[in-house]
């Protein structure tokens, strides 16, 4: 379904250079990320979170300019293909990892940055991430998105902002969409994070939990996208299976 920056705007509160650049955007050719994809965005959080989590990184002090370099957008869509590929049995997760560390090694902006970041995404503990990562895998299948940061200008603190900002924003949207899918991925054994909660009443309120702390994160960059994502949440707890899970 098409997107147009006037809805990323009036919706979310995207800023509208940030919108229309990622609305006009061709998908990139002989990319798996985007393969068979006819426009570049989709409401599904694979795509829709490009113009969201580049709008929550602008609020927080990033310069528009950056967002829409070639410096930040090619990594970005470099490292979707990479992950498509590991998605698609082409790549080990290893692989994949020891592939973006390629593509960044030797350009990250921030050295810190880069070093937190390789010690995170390959199970180290000497890193601030710990803070702000979600308990379930299913919230974690995104995470090498985080290299795209190193095509960034920021201070280390800026740096953790957005890290906390990402994971925010990351985890709901992928809270939302598990919603949907919680029987199509039982059935297929994909990572669900309601699945890994222990599809109970408890595992539910607790990432109903969740997600109320990460849509407070949202609302201190941008008051806009948390409401259309709170509007999303209750929506959620009208689908008939999560409802049966909270009336136990």
């Amino acid at each position: 379904m098409f997107i147009s920056s006037d809805f990323l705007g009036i919706e979310y509160g995207v800023d509208d250079t940030i919108g229309r650049f990622y609305v006009d955007r061709e998908p990139p050719v002989n990319n798996l990320y985007w393969h068979k994809k006819l426009l570049y965005l989709g409401r599904e959080p694979g795509w829709l979170f490009i113009p969201l989590i580049a709008d929550l990184f602008y609020r927080s002090g990033i310069t528009r300019n950056q967002l829409i370099s070639d410096d930040f957008v090619l990594l970005m869509e470099a490292i979707g293909h990479l992950s498509a590929l590991e998605e698609t049995q082409q790549a080990t997760h290893q692989q994949t990892i020891d592939a973006c560390t390629k593509l960044v090694k030797g350009k990250c902006k921030s050295q810190t940055y880069f070093s937190h970041l390789t010690d995170y995404i390959n199970g180290g503990t000497n890193n601030p991430f710990a803070q702000f990562t979600m308990p379930y895998k299913a919230l974690h299948r995104g995470d090498y998105f985080l290299f795209s940061i190193c095509a960034l200008v920021c201070t280390d603190g800026l740096a953790e902002k957005l890290v906390k900002n990402w994971f925010a924003l990351i985890g709901t949207l992928l809270l939302l969409d598990d919603a949907e899918d919680i029987k199509r991925d039982q059935q297929s054994g994909d990572l669900n994070a309601f699945v890994e909660s222990g599809m109970d009443k408890k595992g539910v309120e607790d990432i109903l939990k969740m997600v109320k702390e990460n849509l407070a994160v949202i609302r201190q960059v941008s008051r806009p996208m948390a409401r259309k994502l709170d509007d999303s949440l209750i929506k959620l707890l009208e689908i008939p299976l999560i409802n049966s899970f909270l009336n136990q």
